[in-house]
């Protein structure tokens, strides 16, 4: 589905989350303030609280966006296919998200903030599993409680799972990770 926002909004949200990884590598998510974000992205601090009440709601904005690119990566028959396809795929969109955004992904998890961004996160995905479940799984989605239980669960073991990946001389690579991903979305309870 094509989004139609005004041009002008376009690229302000892009500028903004360009500065915002920029901001990100060099500094800790509680360090950043809203100023340094509007300057960095040449925009007005008007034009940001017009769109954003703080930078926590910038945050969930920024982490929507990167599931909706990463969907929009994947090839058209696994958004219409199977849920376990459709978790390997993401599993490879984070893994590259993290090669490109190594330093911005450590500040993030060294934030005495993170627990409070790793919830906006987990969000976030769950929602975007909830969405492949209510598609690939009609029976799951019978009960609308049974389906947000089952993407949280799935959300929560897929970041869990990522986190690990991605620490140093950590058991889990990637190759795990992606077999993980695939497998056990393969056996999501109907």
């Amino acid at each position: 589905m094509e989004k139609k926002t005004d041009l002008r909004i376009q690229k302000t949200y892009l500028a903004l989350q360009n500065a915002f990884e920029a901001l990100l590598e060099e500094k800790r998510f509680e360090e950043l303030t809203v100023n340094e974000l509007c300057d960095k992205a040449m925009i007005r601090r008007t034009t940001f609280y017009k769109h954003f009440a703080d930078k926590y709601e910038f945050f969930a904005f920024y982490i929507r966006e990167m599931v909706s690119t990463f969907r929009d990566q994947l090839p058209p028959d696994v958004m219409d296919g199977e849920a376990a396809e459709y978790f390997l795929q993401m599993g490879r969109e984070l893994l590259r998200f993290w090669h490109m955004h190594e330093k911005m992904v450590r500040n993030i998890e060294n934030s005495s903030m993170f627990p409070l961004l790793l919830s906006i996160l987990l969000d976030q995905i769950t929602e975007d599993i909830s969405m492949v479940l209510r598609r690939s799984c009609p029976a799951l989605a019978q009960s609308s409680g049974k389906l947000r239980g089952v993407a949280a669960f799935y959300a929560g073991g897929l970041i869990s799972t990522f986190l690990r990946c991605t620490r140093k001389d950590s058991p889990i690579d990637e190759a795990v990770f992606l077999e993980i991903a695939a497998e056990y979305a393969g056996k999501i309870p109907l």
